[in-house]
């Protein structure tokens, strides 16, 4: 039947007839509006506005309008019946689907999709005017939609020039649940906001329902813009409205959709767009569109146009399905006038909106014309009467911090109100240091669990926190804040806990339970943290370093010992006590004792007689001091020697001692020039990858602050456990702790913060940073999860930064005035100078000053001997005088006989008494003691000081006297009593003390109670004059 029908019309088209082409136009009416009659009437003069008439020739062919009741179709299937397949596709070039009002209503939206639908699948453009809604964006299900008037989403653009020219850049977008235009609204908005720079605080979907009133309470509790952006329906809009509450009222700005400004009770001093077009505007613009793309069709066409005539599938052209009808939607989309473009949709661009302002009534402050806005902000009525700020923040905030310099130092004092009266002041940093800071100073108390502590915090982190709550010079947002400061004991660290999953501590503990709403000091931002925390951006970058105590590269006399090792020094110290006792043995009674001898004066037989009084002259060969000199002479190259070794065996041992000594001296000189001259690399730790790290084994501790970020970093990092395992035991709850323990030894390194490092390696210059960084991080300022304050925190730190604010406080705080550290850095060879061989000149200055000391014992002993060779004299010229008495001045063949009748004084049992020495003699031979040697001529006194009384001469009162005998505790008994104890012979100790074979013995003139002599155990007998 088809086949006929278009053969027929060919043969007419031949015959030269014309066919009339059509373009037909839905009319939805809405109830209570104007009926299908009346509307057929405006759409009819619009029509011939633009075509001239109702019929338009093109050649041979005409092109008139066929309106179309909406209304006849209940559903969907009788729409397409009688509606569709009847009426819009009887030879139509395209359809156009009419609203005279914007609306989104069930019923509209059913028809509009069911006719676009089934007109689609023909292939049929459909202009769909005053057809907003999302769902026509979707090309995959109406391929040949277009849209004269701008989706619904199209209004986030114009919000967005709007929020930038009011300086609005925090808002709060609020939209309704299972509403695809808002969904695409909101998409769009976000898609665009970045390019605009606006922050979006929250996105907040509601449920219209009982409890609306409740959910937007909750919703907007954390929220702190004043901006609000609606995207709603009408009827929804009015729900919101009446159920915002104070969000409604003074100091907040309503931004809303068309739609939801159609609500009566729209809040006063909101702000909205429309459409700048009418419907009747926005359908003269279509008709032009069809109208230019239908004439181009139809003169490019080289063959006639067949549209489809009824819905049955064979009726669709093969050329209109292929090339006419798709050349026909590009020519409409296509189109670009002044007034009229389309993006890659098939949607039209570049609308003009009116803004309007809503405060009792609605009217225009300004318009959008494509991208340029036009605003005119004075005329714009504000609830309140003036511009809302943008947003609305807390201010006053609790401030939580932990007592760390630099940044927090903390004093104690009695009431908060003292701390505005300190200045600089002395601070116990630790029970180790002290520092004066500066201030100012805050009040900061510690509440404990029973009680409260008050301290005066300042530092760097607080003088951070009083810039930051500084407000910001030309901003619409006022962004000054008072606060109340306290301290904690920790930063804080999140642990994993058995029963209720984590354990949060410290500062960040605080934050998470609302007992603060800002933690500021030295914490690290790391991912735990970041879990329960929101942070700033970085106000302070550092990493992880090593610190550990300088081992300075001079050393003191050790460094001559240093050539030699300690077995050698040993060895040369025995081979010098060894050599010298040699040669004393091999040159004692040796041949060449004659060269020693002096004393020649006196004979042979008279020295005999002599050395009866005052005992045997010395040995003048070479003795163990002199043969010792020798040796240490040798070995010094000094040169300086008082004897040398007369025999043979002790030359050569000399000799061979001398060759020794020499090559010695040679190694130790060069040694201790390579030792002295060469340079000697410091030997620190090279970083985290350090042997003495690494290695378990080592004798090396180091360790960091229990539950800080450094510990952490060890803790999660498994290549790092054995290290984290070793350091365990060292591990302190300050840093203060640690720092001190690297000062007096105990600690051999500490890892912490570089910062902190720095700034102690600044205080003591005996401290070292080691290595590289590593496990980079930052300082942040912690806030509540989702707190309001963090951009305007983070904005107010960039700012701080980039005016130098941040510069000034770390001259202040960190690279504050401390000890002038200058660090050798030696990279080749030095030349000897004071500094080096400054021990030498101390050995020397050591040396003369026990030389004088020296001198003094020389002196002291001198004059002892000086007096004892005076009494040598005395003895000497007394001898010769009771020599000559008795031998005379020459000698004489005999000997003068001696009167032994003189009398003898001896201490008898009734006191002094004299006696004869025949009855002395006898006497003491019946006692058992010894008698004095007698021959007829001389009597010869007995010298022999022991325990046993002696007859010999006073030499003070000048007479014959047997000697009283005394018992004295002596030097060899009190070295006997230590000998003892040394040798745990406890019990045996005292006895020496008692006993008489550890006694010394004095003899005492029994007349004149002289001291004649006295008997020293295990030394030599002492003979008074």
């Amino acid at each position: 039947m088809f086949r006929i029908s278009v053969i027929f019309i060919w043969i007419f088209l031949q015959l030269g007839y014309t066919i009339d082409y059509k373009v037909s136009v839905l009319i939805v009416s809405e109830p209570n509006q104007e009926t299908f009659k009346e509307l057929k009437v405006s759409v009819t003069a619009a029509f011939v506005e633009v075509f001239g008439s109702t019929s338009y020739h093109l050649g041979n062919d005409t092109i008139s309008a066929a309106f179309v009741d909406a209304k006849s179709g209940d559903n969907r299937l009788e729409l397409t019946q009688d509606i569709v397949c009847s009426q819009m596709l009887n030879h139509s070039l395209a359809s156009v689907i009419f609203s005279p009002l914007l609306t989104s209503s069930s019923r509209f939206i059913d028809l509009v999709t069911s006719s676009a639908y089934t007109l689609s699948f023909y292939k049929l453009p459909v202009v769909g005017v005053m057809v907003r809604d999302a769902e026509f964006s979707k090309k995959n299900i109406y391929p040949t939609f277009v849209r004269p008037t701008a989706p619904l989403s199209d209004e986030a653009f114009v919000f967005l020039h709007m929020l930038l020219s009011l300086k609005y850049r925090q808002v709060v977008v609020l939209s309704v649940k299972r509403d695809i235009n808002a969904d695409q609204f909101v998409e769009e908005f976000e898609k665009r906001r970045v390019e605009f720079k606006i922050i979006v605080q929250r996105y907040i979907e509601v449920e219209l329902n009982e409890n609306l009133n409740d959910t937007l309470a909750e919703s907007f509790e954390e929220v702190t813009s004043n901006i609000i952006v609606l995207f709603a329906k009408k009827d929804d809009a009015v729900r919101i409205f009446a159920n915002a509450g104070d969000l409604t009222g003074k100091g907040k700005v309503w931004i809303v959709s068309e739609s939801a400004g159609e609500a009566h009770n729209v809040p006063n001093g909101s702000l909205g767009c429309r459409l700048g077009q009418t419907a009747f505007s926005v359908l003269r613009d279509s008709f032009s569109i069809l109208k230019s793309a239908m004439e181009t069709i139809f003169r490019e066409s080289k063959i006639d146009i067949f549209p489809p005539v009824e819905c049955d599938r064979d009726s669709v052209d093969a050329e209109w399905n292929s090339l006419q009808a798709p050349a026909l939607l590009n020519e409409i989309c296509g189109t670009s006038t002044s007034r009229v473009h389309f993006n890659d949709k098939c949607e039209r661009i570049g609308v003009e909106y009116d803004i309007i302002n809503f405060h009792m009534e609605r009217k225009q402050v300004g318009n959008m014309v494509g991208d340029i806005l036009r605003l005119d902000e004075d005329s714009i009525e504000w609830a309140g009467g003036t511009k809302p700020l943008e947003i609305s923040l807390p201010k006053h905030l609790r401030v939580v911090t932990v007592a760390d310099p630099p940044f927090v130092y903390t004093t104690p004092i009695g009431s908060p109100s003292q701390c505005a009266e300190l200045g600089n002041t002395v601070v116990e940093w630790s029970i180790f240091d002290k520092i004066v800071v500066s201030g100012p100073w805050y009040s900061c108390p510690l509440t404990l669990e029973n009680s409260t502590e008050y301290f005066c915090c300042a530092g760097l982190a607080i003088d951070l926190l009083s810039n930051l709550s500084l407000p910001e010079a030309n901003n619409s947002i006022d962004t000054s804040f008072t606060f109340s400061l306290h301290l904690n004991e920790s930063y804080g660290v999140v642990q994993a806990s058995e029963t209720t999953g984590i354990t949060i501590s410290g500062v960040i503990g605080e934050l998470d339970g609302d007992t603060a709403d800002m933690a500021i000091g030295g914490i690290t931002i790391n991912p735990e943290r970041e879990r329960i925390v929101d942070f700033t951006e970085p106000w302070l970058y550092h990493g992880i370093r090593i610190l550990e105590k300088n081992i300075p590269r001079d050393s003191p006399m050790q460094s001559f010992l240093q050539p030699l090792q300690s077995s050698l020094w040993t060895a040369l110290f025995i081979s010098v006590i060894l050599v010298g006792l040699a040669i004393y043995c091999l040159d004692f009674k040796s041949p060449f004792e004659r060269f020693y001898q002096a004393d020649k004066e006196m004979e042979q037989d008279l020295k005999k007689e002599f050395e009866l009084w005052i005992g045997k002259d010395a040995d003048e060969n070479v003795n163990f001091g002199e043969a010792m000199w020798f040796v240490w002479g040798v070995l010094l190259n000094s040169g300086v020697s008082e004897k040398t070794p007369r025999s043979c065996s002790a030359r050569v041992l000399g000799i061979v001692w001398c060759g020794f000594c020499m090559i010695m001296v040679a190694s130790y000189t060069a040694n201790l020039a390579a030792f002295l001259v060469l340079d000697q690399p410091e030997k620190g730790l090279t970083g985290v990858t350090d042997p003495r790290l690494r290695n378990p084994s080592a004798n090396f501790s180091f360790g960091t602050v229990l539950n800080s970020n450094v510990y952490q970093y060890f803790k999660r990092h498994v290549e790092l456990s054995s290290m984290f395992r070793k350091m365990e035991p060292h591990n302190v709850r300050r840093a203060s702790e640690a720092v001190h323990s690297l000062l007096n030894g105990s600690l051999d390194a500490f890892i912490w913060d570089s910062t902190r490092l720095e700034f102690e390696a600044a205080r003591h210059c005996e401290l070292r940073t080691r290595g590289s960084l590593f496990g980079r991080s930052a300082y942040g300022i912690g806030l509540q999860k989702n707190s309001p304050w963090t951009p305007h925190i983070t904005s107010a730190i960039l700012r701080m930064s980039e005016s130098g604010v941040m510069e000034k406080l770390d001259q202040k705080w960190i690279d504050r005035g401390g000890p002038n550290c200058v660090v050798e850095a030696h990279k080749s060879p030095a030349r000897l100078g004071l500094v080096n061989m400054k021990d030498i000149f101390i050995l020397v200055s050591s040396g003369v000053a026990l030389g004088i000391f020296l001198s003094f014992v020389e002196v002291s002993y001198g004059r002892r001997l000086a007096d004892k060779g005076r009494r040598r004299r005395i003895v000497t010229r007394y001898f010769q005088k009771w020599h000559d008495l008795t031998l005379g001045k020459k000698r004489r063949p005999y000997r003068l006989k001696y009167n032994l009748d003189r009398m003898i004084v001896r201490r008898g049992f009734s006191g002094l008494e004299r006696c004869s020495f025949q009855e002395l003699r006898e006497r003491r031979q019946i006692r058992g003691l010894p008698t004095s040697k007698v021959d007829p001529y001389c009597f010869w006194p007995d010298l022999d000081f022991k325990d046993k009384p002696l007859v010999l001469f006073c030499s003070r009162c000048r007479n014959i006297v047997e000697s009283d005998v005394h018992r004295e505790t002596g030097l060899f008994a009190f070295l006997s009593c230590f000998l003892f104890a040394i040798l745990f012979l406890w019990p045996c100790s005292p006895l020496p003390c008692f006993l008489s074979s550890f006694s010394d013995f004095v003899h005492i003139c029994p007349l004149c109670s002289h001291i004649m002599g006295r008997f020293r155990r295990a030394r030599s007998t002492r003979f008074y004059v």
